[in-house]
């Protein structure tokens, strides 16, 4: 499903992490049920997730999205930017993605840090040797995407180098911004209760990609206060609805429309492992607030 807002197309995607997919392998939904579920809770597009988890082989993934009318709009890739010696691997998999991307008619390449890349008590704490890995892999991975024609997105994310907005704004000056844009996820960044509406507003130009997920502000509030581990954070469901958080998810769809706004806008639901609903009973609840969101901006 798609609107029409300021002759610009937004559509509304979704992907696999809502349903706990992290990894290529060892899940419990093939990803063809993958698709089949996120068309039963309302969907269209998607992001590819993990490279492996969907058929790499282009023609078996084309039909099977064909064969249920939806689309790709973007892959995401995790690695450990802050390891120089990976540079290799990641220039490797950025090929690999961007040619299944290509392929596929997707648009977006997003890149975030691995969080399970540092020690428990050191959660993103890099040296400047570190700092300079992580802008250099960026680059280099980013001159790839643009080499396929694609946009290249970069994703902070909680427990890395790259989280607050001091630390965001750094990268976005130390790299090219026709090189490199910006993943802004509305979860991650009101994890440490930063604005993500203030932030969007101070930087749209460089953020061509969104990621549509709220924080349990009372949660976030014992989380902070406790120190309690992100990890941890994350396992007890800090991540909620849409509608239920501590953003005002209404209030920041009207600001990023009203800015022309046109780049993959993706839903996302971490879950808790104890969470009473099923991945489809809120990945259908999302779908239906965020569509209610776009129709009253498109009836204006």
């Amino acid at each position: 499903m798609f609107w029409k807002l300021k002759e610009k197309t937004v559509n509304i995607a979704i992907a696999p992490c809502c349903w706990g997919i992290y990894w290529p392998t060892g899940n419990d939904l093939g990803w063809t049920d993958y698709l089949d579920r996120i068309v039963a809770a309302g969907y269209r597009h998607t992001e590819l997730g993990p490279y492996g988890y969907f058929s790499t082989d282009p023609k078996v993934l084309s039909h099977e999205l064909n064969r249920r009318g939806l689309s790709v709009v973007a892959a995401a890739h995790v690695h450990t930017l802050a390891d120089a010696t990976t540079a290799d691997a990641l220039g490797e998999r950025t090929h690999q993605i961007c040619t299944l991307l290509s392929a596929v008619g997707g648009t977006h390449f997003i890149l975030m840090d691995e969080s399970e890349f540092y020690p428990k008590d050191r959660m993103g704490i890099v040296d400047e040797d570190g700092w300079r890995a992580v802008v250099e892999q960026t680059l280099l991975s980013a001159r790839i995407v643009r080499d396929y024609g694609l946009h290249f997105s970069f994703h902070p994310h909680v427990g890395t180098c790259v989280e607050h907005e001091d630390q965001i704004e750094r990268l976005l000056a130390e790299t090219d911004p026709d090189l490199v844009g910006l993943c802004l996820d509305t979860g991650h960044h009101a994890y440490w209760k930063a604005d993500p509406k203030a932030f969007f507003l101070r930087h749209k130009a460089r953020i061509n990609a969104i990621h549509l997920k709220n924080v349990d502000g009372a949660f976030r509030e014992k989380v902070l206060a406790q120190n309690i581990h992100c990890d941890r954070a994350f396992e007890e469901g800090i991540m909620t609805d849409l509608d239920r958080g501590a953003v005002d998810i209404a209030d920041f769809m009207r600001t990023l429309l009203a800015s022309g706004y046109d780049g993959p806008l993706v839903v996302e639901q971490d879950l808790a492992p104890n969470h009473p609903e099923t991945p489809e009973a809120i990945a259908a609840r999302n779908f239906a607030f965020v569509s209610a969101l776009l129709a009253e901006q498109a009836g204006r």
